[in-house]
């Protein structure tokens, strides 16, 4: 993986411990931040300062997660942001997906998990900020790529596939790369068990209206979830719980094989 992105970051929490903790974590990752335990005073730093990403409680008494969610992608559209919500609960977390957020953290914090998530949040910013047409000149492509097993590959195929959807003119670029990441990292870690023998297979078909991205793992295969019904269960860190949540939540159509080791997921352009 490249070097460790750093940036600047805003916490927004009305647990003083809870901000004490992030802020230390971070500052030691080499991250600037500034935390805030009031919404609405939080809102007016945002306005009045240049942010690389947000942290943002899911309920404080004076302004919501999902408020603040709001009036920040009215200010920024593309700032990523990461939502705190209590242990077990997934009420609003949807409804904040929809409303631009990046992803979610469960309380406790797990400060692997806090690291892990912001890299992706920082990885997929950089790769949407490039704007560079190689590929202006197809009308629709199929690329295959077979790649061993490490997720240290990520970064090189998501600046590809980054590409290809800034010439096709998708606007849910961030959604798409997440679900892409989590369902690489799912195939290495838990399908191919970070085996450096191991492959993964890759295939992403763009069209004028939709791009499919199947991901094969040359592992065992799992339990193919019920899609259709799935819910984050109560161990939300188990297996690939948390990627097919998020996937599920941000593509148009999701599907496995029967063995459970392909994913085949797709998002129409908008």
């Amino acid at each position: 993986m490249a070097d460790k992105i750093t940036g600047n970051i805003l916490v927004i929490d009305d647990d003083e411990s809870i901000l004490r903790l992030l802020s230390k974590f971070l500052k030691s990752e080499g991250h600037k931040v500034v935390t805030d335990m009031n919404g609405i005073n939080a809102l007016e730093v945002f306005k009045n300062e240049k942010f690389d990403l947000v942290i943002t409680d899911m309920y404080m008494p004076d302004l919501d997660g999902l408020d603040i969610i709001r009036n920040i992608k009215d200010i920024d559209q593309n700032i990523p942001i990461i939502v705190l919500t209590a242990a077990g609960s997934i009420t609003n977390v949807v409804q904040s997906l929809k409303l631009g957020a990046f992803n979610y953290m469960a309380k406790p914090v797990n400060i692997n998990e806090v690291r892990e998530i912001i890299q992706k949040a920082f990885l997929t910013n950089a790769a949407n900020r490039q704007q560079k047409n190689f590929y202006a000149f197809l009308q629709s492509a199929v690329s295959v790529f077979k790649i061993k097993s490490a997720v240290e590959h990520l970064e090189e195929i998501s600046y590809y596939l980054n590409n290809m959807l800034v010439f096709y003119g998708f606007s849910s670029n961030w959604q798409i790369q997440l679900a892409f990441t989590e369902a690489f990292t799912n195939a290495v870690c838990h399908g191919n068990n970070s085996s450096p023998d191991k492959f993964v297979l890759c295939e992403i078909a763009f069209s004028r209206h939709e791009v499919i991205i199947s991901i094969e793992d040359e592992g065992a295969g799992f339990k193919v979830p019920d899609l259709k019904n799935y819910q984050l269960n109560d161990d939300i860190y188990a297996g690939s719980g948390r990627g097919i949540f998020l996937i599920n939540s941000y593509m148009d159509s999701v599907e496995f094989n029967d063995k459970g080791n392909r994913i085949k997921m797709s998002k129409k352009r908008d």
